[in-house]
């Protein structure tokens, strides 16, 4: 199971799959309930935003380093692609203005924040590219 696992986040399927979800979740229309302003969870919504893309950047960057020639390319790409979520979370809050949804710097900083962690955990994260090898697998 582990192995499986580890194959299937060794491809960029998983790292598309969740971008795709972060897209829809920030593009849908706010629920409203009785005409009222939308439920806000002030600090929840931070939190989501952190992990949102803090795993968006460690699903791209854990499949990168499955393709990752050197230790300096790796680096490099990890910054990247922590730049670029950034990026996308910067604009897909300028997305949700447009769709209705409210505008907020926080979280754009909270965005930033988690792709910022993404990148750190993806760098002290062991180099363990075959599983178990070494030990006694008996």
């Amino acid at each position: 199971m582990k192995q499986q696992l580890r194959k299937y986040l060794n491809t960029k399927w998983p790292a598309i799959f969740w971008s795709v979800i972060i897209f829809l979740l920030l593009v849908m229309p706010p629920i409203n309930i009785n005409q009222e302003k939308p439920l806000e969870f002030s600090g929840i919504d931070k939190a989501i935003h952190f992990l949102l893309f803090g795993i968006m950047v460690w699903l791209w960057g854990y499949y990168q380093k499955t393709i990752s020639a050197t230790r300096k390319n790796l680096v490099s790409q990890l910054l990247r692609i922590t730049v670029i979520v950034m990026i996308y979370g910067i604009v897909m809050e300028y997305v949700q203005d447009w769709v209705g949804r409210d505008f907020d710097v926080w979280d754009m900083v909270a965005d930033a924040a988690g792709a910022i962690t993404g990148f750190i955990l993806l760098l002290v994260q062991k180099e363990d590219p075959g599983g178990n090898r070494g030990r006694n697998q008996n």
